[in-house]
């Protein structure tokens, strides 16, 4: 049975229930006439960051003018990066739930959603979530009658032809990452859709453990590549252990590898990668939140809400990594992407 008819299924035979419970609950009750609803975020990263700050104001865009009181807890697997570390910050955000008491848990991408709503599913508190690289069914949600939310959905194809667009000709992608989760959903959709680009393979792909392994990986890359796709560089070991920051990885890329470079997300080309077709945070937060809207205004459960991927992207384009690599650019292109301008560390001090 489809995913999305399994849950619809299962709220008719089990939502009456459900709703009658999640009624009694102080945690989800309707709140008295004027009164805020109390909305919990929860981000699997940190802020301030574009990405994470971007759902999150597009989450409060789709909301609307429902009055709501915010609480934001940061996960900051940035640097919280085992899984120790992630599990013991889910469980700080549960104790938080369980403190305060939401009527809606919004939470964004995959490790709030393996630690902070996994762990709640077939439970009263609705949830909502954006950003999400894995499939519904890898994060048990098929039968989840209390979560529904937004996919993430990188804009591969349409990456590709961006950067054919200033490289012209056939194209050997190699594709590098860590060794984080959320990489691999996105490696096999690569591997799945190259094929209907004519010209184009994905030759490399590699995944490593640490900042040292990243480097010699980039520059291995001209012997076998003619252009790199950037996805994971947030959990990149340093010789003593700790993360290096994605900043200084992007940086070191930079100016260590002449390929030119796509990634899926517009923080990166603001760090220094060539071009993307970026996934929109805002789109993402705003589909998020008008799911928000449709559980507190409109009284629908979350299962009635089919999960689904937030389909707009804009083009986005590091100017200064063109000039670097000695790119020309046409004024079309320019004029109908985000563009740009210089390195973030030549205005650094």
């Amino acid at each position: 049975m489809h995913s999305s008819r399994r849950r619809h299924f299962i709220s008719a035979a089990l939502g009456t229930a459900a709703l009658v419970t999640l009624a009694k609950r102080p945690a989800s009750a309707a709140p008295a006439a004027g009164l805020p609803r109390r909305i919990l975020h929860v981000m699997s990263f940190d802020s301030p960051w574009r990405w994470t700050d971007g759902q999150f104001a597009g989450f409060k865009e789709g909301l609307g003018k429902v009055p709501a009181e915010f609480q934001v807890f940061q996960m900051d697997v940035k640097r919280n990066s085992s899984r120790e570390a992630k599990a013991r910050k889910g469980s700080e955000a549960l104790a938080l739930i369980e403190a305060w008491q939401p009527q809606l848990l919004y939470v964004s991408d995959d490790d709030a959603m393996e630690f902070v709503v996994r762990p709640l599913i077939g439970q009263h508190l609705p949830c909502v979530f954006s950003g999400v690289n894995k499939t519904s069914a890898e994060h048990g949600l098929d039968s989840a009658i209390n979560v529904t939310g937004v996919l993430e959905r990188e804009h591969f194809v349409e990456s590709v032809r961006l950067l054919q667009n200033l490289v012209p000709g056939p194209l050997r992608l190699a594709a590098l990452s860590d060794l984080g989760p959320q990489w691999p959903p996105i490696i096999e959709r690569m591997r799945s859709t190259v094929s209907g680009l004519p010209g184009v393979s994905l030759s490399v792909v590699d995944r490593v453990r640490s900042f040292a392994e990243f480097k010699a990986r980039l520059q291995s890359y001209p012997a076998v590549a003619d252009a790199v796709v950037q996805l994971g560089i947030f959990a990149l070991a340093d010789t003593d252990g700790t993360n290096v920051p994605y900043q200084k990885v992007q940086k070191w890329a930079c100016l260590n590898s002449h390929l030119p470079d796509i990634s899926f997300w517009v923080d990166r080309v603001h760090h220094g990668v060539l071009a993307s077709m970026a996934i929109s945070e805002l789109e993402q937060g705003r589909a998020a939140g008008r799911l928000a809207r449709a559980i507190l205004v409109e009284g629908k459960p979350p299962s009635a809400l089919p999960i689904r991927s937030a389909v707009k992207g804009h083009p986005v384009i590091n100017l200064a990594r063109a000039k670097q690599l000695g790119l020309g650019m046409k004024s079309s292109l320019l004029l109908s992407s985000e563009v740009i301008t210089h390195f973030p560390w030549e205005h650094d001090g």
